[in-house]
């Protein structure tokens, strides 16, 4: 263990590595130091921020050395905020680490030897990808409203937000009208500290293939004064604004997410256009947040999943039903299973919507739907999941093995829980064919991996 390395100090290091996260990995003197802004080949100064027993956190105070990986990023807020923490590195660069992290986490974690990964499906568009963005409103030092997103590391605070890279043109156009017409208004920002204040969260939702928009404000408890000057503003200045909602949060928590909803203007969902699907897209709907990517991940499945139209198929995790409808132009059947009553309504909606008549919605737990299945003896020949973060329940992977079908899809936004599951998957009965990372979140260390399994012939 090294003494030596003190909080304060200032250090010189090398980066060679990125360690999940983002920050560069560097070593002092045997100590592995991890260094929020350095990338492999910079050499810096950087100011020691803890010591721990077995590492060190640092943070670049002093560019010495330039790596070649740089990039110079296109945002102002970079550094600041918490979102594109690798703006600074090149692209292709940011592939090679993702396709690296997916590939680590299999040997390390999952225990495959030798995994076969094909080449990250990388983003044609790295910037205004998403079609989803929540911005937080808040008070500035001198008690004004600002609006805009979060520092790195701080949910408490919230800086003002000059323009953001990631949705679009028109998505930044709309921020700086709703913050110019509350900030005259009589209604505050919320404060999450005293919880007095109205205005809790803009949330800004675009089908990118049909061009609509939809804005929801998401307030506290009390009357919304003005509410109609201001969808009347936003009409006016852009045409293509289909839904203005409004969500009420009375709870402490700090999310954007209210338990009633208020429809100000229009409809209360818009569309979005997948290949020859159309998807209905409400407020608190969860739909892929990169709809060109979206596309490559839905393809993807259909190519691992070779079906010929004779197979059922169970879907995990189904969400708004997009998998599964996907799946259902070769598919016999496919039932989806989700524990969302709303999920599962918009699932059902956008089979009709889309004339798909073999798709089946089931709302429930997937360890008791899977557990009535495996009693009633029901056979599948393939299951796939697209599970939280958290990964599968113990128990769902258990009851997935025990309805022994002939392949598993897993669509995954966390290799580290993908790789523990397919280790448990692939103990006995299966094999993983094979991994397929794919750049869902450009400028961010985060990937999505679709990974397939056989059931090995016995």
């Amino acid at each position: 263990m090294n003494t030596k390395i003190k909080k304060d100090d200032i250090v010189d290091l090398e980066v060679f590595d990125l360690a999940f996260g983002g920050r560069g990995v560097a070593k002092l003197d045997g100590m592995v130091v991890l260094v929020k802004g350095g990338i492999p080949g910079d050499r810096l100064k950087a100011k020691v921020l803890k010591k721990k027993r077995t590492f060190a956190l640092a943070e670049k105070v002093e560019l010495i050395k330039k790596s070649n990986l740089r990039a110079e990023p296109l945002c102002s807020h970079f550094g600041l905020c918490g979102g594109c923490k690798f703006q600074n590195l090149k692209y292709e660069h940011q592939l090679e680490y993702k396709e690296k992290q997916v590939r680590e986490s299999l040997i390390h974690i999952g225990g495959f030897e030798n995994p076969k990964i094909l080449p990250i499906l990388g983003s044609d568009n790295t910037f205004y990808y998403r079609n989803k963005m929540e911005f937080s409103f808040d008070r500035d030092e001198k008690g004004d409203l600002i609006l805009g997103l979060h520092p790195d590391g701080r949910y408490d605070r919230v800086f003002d937000l000059k323009e953001c890279f990631l949705q679009s043109q028109t998505s930044n156009q709309i921020i700086v009208l709703v913050r110019d017409f509350c900030r005259g208004g009589k209604l505050s920002a919320y404060d999450s500290k005293s919880h007095q204040g109205f205005f809790r969260f803009l949330v800004i939702r675009e089908g990118k293939n049909t061009e609509e928009v939809m804005v929801n404000i998401v307030t506290h408890k009390g009357e919304f004064f003005d509410a109609q000057e201001l969808c009347q503003r936003l009409k006016d200045k852009f045409p293509k604004v289909k839904s203005i909602v409004r969500n009420i949060n009375k709870k402490l928590a700090n999310i954007a997410v209210g338990e009633e909803e208020k429809v100000l203007f229009g409809e209360r969902s818009i569309t979005e256009r997948l290949d020859r699907f159309l998807f209905c897209i409400s407020a608190n709907s969860f739909f892929q947040t990169n709809t060109l990517q979206a596309k490559k991940l839905f393809d993807k499945v259909l190519d691992l999943a070779d079906l010929d139209g004779s197979e059922r198929v169970l879907d995990l995790y189904s969400g708004t039903g997009t998998i599964s409808i996907f799946l259902s132009s070769e598919a016999k059947e496919v039932l989806g299973v989700d524990s969302s009553v709303k999920a599962c309504q918009d699932a059902e909606l956008n089979a009709g919507i889309n004339g798909v008549k073999n798709c089946k919605f089931i709302l429930g737990e997937a360890k008791a739907v899977l557990s009535k299945f495996q009693s009633e003896g029901e056979k599948f020949h393939l299951v796939v999941v697209d599970p939280p973060r958290a990964g599968l329940h113990p128990k769902v992977v258990k009851s997935i093995l025990n309805l022994k079908p002939q392949k598993i899809i897993y669509v995954s936004c966390n290799p580290a829980t993908l790789s523990r599951d397919l280790k448990i998957l692939c103990e006995k009965e299966y094999s993983l064919d094979e991994v397929v990372p794919i750049d869902m979140f450009p400028h961010t260390y985060h990937v999505e991996s679709v990974a397939k399994l056989s059931r090995k012939s016995v």
